[in-house]
């Protein structure tokens, strides 16, 4: 008993200096493990609603909205017997036990990301600064213009597609063709955009005057219908403007952007010979492949039977692994590219709607 009595002293004590020191040991332990898993469920919750809009189903967005963990310190005491010759069970020795436990237990809360705000934002056309802005913040050209726009002057990107899965083949080629010459242009650091000096409400594109010969530049403005003899051009979203002297620019709107990507889906052959997944036509009448149109070439999304070991994200959906591959790195830039379009055009709305919070103790 004295034995016993002992241990609990020393149980206290170590309990005692351990709560000094709980609070780093907590946040070093705690916080890149739910932080890993955070980003791993926003990125799992963004593919699954792309998957689902290839299937004509609504997206539901969720977000976390607090993540608090107690932790708990117990002991178990009792006695436990030694033998201590197993030959003769008679000559045994009790002996104090002591079996110390900690307990972590989380307490996940969601909040449903809605409202009108949300809605509006989400379907309204994303704005032509902000879409300019992100090729300023470090994103290509070719792909902020062949993932957030419709339509430059006379010039379609797949317009069609902003929506679910077209029936017909939808106009692509002239505007990929331009968005092809426009990054050897940006890679040869020939042309840049910005806020026109004299005019700090405008943006403007502009082509280095030494290029006034060169094929691609040429070929760059015959397909938009620009002024040969010029080399700056001022961005507009008035549909009523036109000319040789601008670029008239439709965006998509983020929902767009997300029915855009929702086209570069693989899915099984059974859905479609069911009827579950819309087919797009081509002239010839053939099924058409949209690896072909820019959004195959930026984005790829397979399935799987099984659960892929070499997958960045995936997402269980409709008795399959939908997901995108780690070494597809088109697809992973593309992804983290419409994650912050995303966060940049939603995540203000939603966070002025007031809903309803569910909360989860995870247990332990």
């Amino acid at each position: 008993m004295k034995r016993l009595l002992k241990a609990m002293c020393v149980v206290a004590a170590i309990g005692s200096t351990g709560c000094q020191s709980m609070g780093p040991k907590i946040i070093e332990q705690s916080h890149p493990q739910y932080n890993n898993a955070v980003v791993s469920a926003i990125d799992n919750q963004l593919l699954l609603n792309i998957v689902r809009l290839k299937y004509r189903e609504n997206p539901f967005f969720l977000e976390v909205s607090g993540i608090t963990e107690s932790r708990n310190s117990g002991a178990d005491f009792g006695l436990k017997a030694l033998e201590w010759f197993p030959t003769d069970s008679s000559k045994m020795k009790v002996v104090p036990n002591l079996l110390v436990k900690n307990y972590r237990i989380p307490t996940i809360s969601y909040r449903p990301v809605r409202g009108k705000e949300f809605i509006k934002y989400l379907m309204t056309p994303i704005p032509l600064n902000i879409t300019l802005g992100m090729s300023s913040s470090g994103w290509k050209l070719q792909r902020v213009f062949n993932t957030c726009v419709e339509k430059i002057n006379d010039v379609e990107n797949a317009p069609t597609a902003s929506g679910p899965t077209p029936r017909h083949k939808p106009n692509y080629e002239k505007f990929y063709e331009m968005t092809n010459l426009l990054k050897k242009l940006e890679d040869a650091n020939l042309v840049a955009i910005g806020i026109d000096p004299d005019n700090q409400h405008g943006l403007i594109m502009r082509i280095k005057q030494s290029t006034t010969n060169n094929e691609d530049v040429i070929k760059f403005k015959q397909i938009l219908g620009l002024d040969q003899n010029k080399n700056e051009f001022f961005f507009d979203s008035n549909f009523l403007k036109t000319g040789s002297d601008g670029l008239v620019v439709r965006t998509r709107s983020l929902m767009g952007v997300l029915f855009y990507l929702s086209h570069a889906v693989d899915v099984p052959a059974k859905d479609i010979e069911n009827g579950v997944v819309q087919t797009t036509v081509a002239e010839d009448g053939s099924v058409f492949d949209w690896s072909q149109n820019a959004s195959g070439t930026l984005f790829k999304v397979y399935y799987s039977r099984s659960k892929p070991h070499d997958a960045f994200v995936s997402t269980y959906y409709r008795g399959h692994w939908f997901y995108i591959a780690d070494n597809d790195l088109h697809s992973k830039s593309t992804f983290m590219f419409v994650s912050m379009l995303f966060n940049l055009q939603a995540g203000e709305a939603s966070s002025a709607d007031v809903v309803p919070t569910l909360t989860i103790p995870v247990g332990r």
